[in-house]
């Protein structure tokens, strides 16, 4: 037996790396799941340059597949002609090396097997710290349905392509195929595709630390964080949209109370939804309140324009509709009180730039509320240590982590103080 490795398009920009097994004048071929640049391969040597990113991890993957199609041969005595059960142990040994290299030929079987894995991330993931340490915090469920949702577009654009959902598919030509599906089917921005791509990295890195494979092209895999452009209102759309009269619809005026109470808070919506009157503390014009995404303390001051909302709910319970019924309420809301302008806007679709005109009331999503109270804080003038601490951001920078050090009536005082602006 020799085996030796080649590339499958020399030509091409990127190609995968190939298998040749030689046994007894027959020649069996393999795909090894590596996908490489040419001008990053040395075809005399048969491994990759020193050129190649990912040479390290490239040449283990490739030494590996050569000790275990030497650890099949010996245990198989293969020899062609012999029989087993009226299958030769050549067709034996080429079906253990399809099944370790996971083709297409067993693509049900790895697919399937694939799926669980990821069903058994959502299940078990904690969280890592910033340095990749392990904890035991499990991610909030707003993530853990994000995870939910990748994993089946992954099944879907699986059916649609063709193409296997097995750990050794994961390539630089899976990142191609895979985003422009996303756009293409989904008709998602690249910011969108990059949330995407960071839980699939993330779940492969996780399958990869358990021993489940030991494929390493989706580290190439980019990132593209340009996000799309955002709106906050204005003070004076603010302004407009609180003191609107909406006695002809009661539903819409609840809707605007609870985008207000996100605008007077900071709050992000999944965190109102969870807001209880426990959290209340009138006496200190306060609401203590741990955010669920990243768990951090906050501390909200009630402010003027703030208890004069609350004095509408004395009982501090909310009727929250789900936060698509919301955002929908939000865009009929808007237009009914006015906020028709035209805005252009731009995203990011594959790396190209596409404007677009849109009415300001179609921007409008319970975010915006958020976005709009740290930017009317900076108008009247908080300073952003203390809005991270009301919003539950993390410090930034030394003197925010180590010498910035305000207490609850320190910060109810400034933002109180700067909201009598509205």
């Amino acid at each position: 037996m020799r085996a030796t490795f080649y590339l499958d398009k020399p030509s091409a920009a990127r190609t995968t790396v190939m298998l040749n097994v030689s046994l007894s004048g027959k020649r069996l071929r393999f795909g090894t799941g590596i996908s490489i640049e040419p001008q990053h391969w040395n075809e005399q040597r048969q491994e990759p340059r020193a050129s190649d990113p990912l040479r390290n991890a490239h040449s283990r993957r490739l030494a590996q597949i050569l000790a275990t199609v030497s650890k099949l041969y010996n245990s198989l005595n293969v020899e062609e002609g012999a029989e087993s059960g009226g299958t030769t142990e050549i067709d034996v040994f080429r079906d253990k090396i399809r099944e370790y290299l996971s083709p297409n030929e067993s693509d049900a079987v790895f697919r399937s097997d694939m799926e669980s894995r990821f069903q058994e991330f959502i299940a078990t993931y904690t969280k890592r710290s910033s340095r990749g340490l392990v904890t035991a915090v499990r991610p909030n469920t707003e993530t853990l349905n994000r995870y939910k949702h990748v994993l089946s577009t992954l099944v879907e654009w699986s059916a649609d392509s063709g193409h296997s959902l097995t750990y050794e598919a994961m390539t630089v030509d899976f990142y191609l195929s895979y985003s422009s599906w996303l756009s293409a089917k989904r008709s998602v921005s690249d910011a969108t595709v990059s949330n995407y791509i960071k839980t699939i990295k993330t779940f492969l890195r996780w399958a990869k630390s358990r021993g489940y494979h030991s494929v390493t092209d989706y580290e190439q895999f980019y990132r593209d964080k340009r996000t799309s452009e955002t709106i906050a209102l204005t003070l004076d759309e603010v302004r407009l949209l609180r003191d609107f009269d909406l006695s002809d619809s009661p539903r819409l005026a609840r809707v605007r109370d609870i985008f207000l109470l996100q605008c007077f808070t900071g709050m992000r919506y999944g965190d109102l939804q969870r807001l209880e009157p426990k959290h209340f503390d009138d006496a200190s014009q306060l609401i203590r309140f741990t955010t669920e995404k990243t768990n951090t303390r906050c501390v909200i001051p009630i402010t003027r324009p703030l208890k004069e909302l609350l004095s509408r709910y004395p009982s501090r319970l909310f009727e929250l509709p789900s936060g698509v019924k919301q955002n929908l309420y939000l865009k009929e809301l808007g237009q009914k009180v006015g906020l028709t302008q035209d805005v252009t806007t731009e995203r990011f679709v594959l790396g190209q730039r596409i404007e677009e005109t849109k009415k300001r009331h179609e921007l409008i999503t319970t975010h915006v509320a958020r976005r709009s109270y740290a930017t009317l804080s900076v108008r009247f003038g908080v300073p952003e240590s203390v809005i991270g601490l009301v919003m539950g951001h993390s410090p930034k920078g030394m003197l925010q982590q180590h010498y910035v050090k305000l207490d609850e009536d320190a910060v109810r005082d400034i933002v109180v103080k700067a909201w009598e602006n509205l």
